[in-house]
């Protein structure tokens, strides 16, 4: 601890780290707020990606080396409904609805997953996670 001894705090360097402190948890507190809400849902595809609320109804058509894959966005949840691929994995996989969840169809190249919402690490930890 020599090398902390001769130093002094004065008043002006508590205030300074206090400010600096308060500062750092205002940041934090706004970008954890930011992160909640909205839950997204994003495609990925051979044609291109595509991003819509989870919270609305939408179908997406997204084409793959194989053909078209249908996406359905319904009452805050997202599957695939159809797709060309010969087992249908995917679309026995059913539908997602918490941030981090995802369906895939691999034959045709075609990824849905869920986005935004934030809320705590441990909520979309599982089994498969560990």
């Amino acid at each position: 601890m020599k090398l902390l001894q001769g130093v002094r705090l004065r008043i002006l360097d508590l205030v300074i780290f206090a400010a600096a402190a308060i500062l750092v948890a205002a940041v934090s507190f706004a970008v954890l707020r930011q992160q909640q809400g909205t839950l997204y849902v994003q495609i990925s595809g051979e044609g291109g990606e595509w991003m819509a609320p989870l919270d609305q109804e939408a179908e997406y058509q997204v084409p793959g080396p194989i053909g078209i894959t249908l996406v359905h966005i319904h009452d805050g949840t997202a599957a695939i409904e159809e797709s060309p691929c010969p087992n249908q994995l995917c679309v026995a996989s059913g539908s997602i609805s918490q941030a981090n969840q995802w369906v895939a169809c691999l034959p045709n190249k075609v990824f849905v997953r869920i986005t935004g919402g934030g809320g705590s690490v441990e909520a979309g930890l599982d089994a498969a996670a560990y």
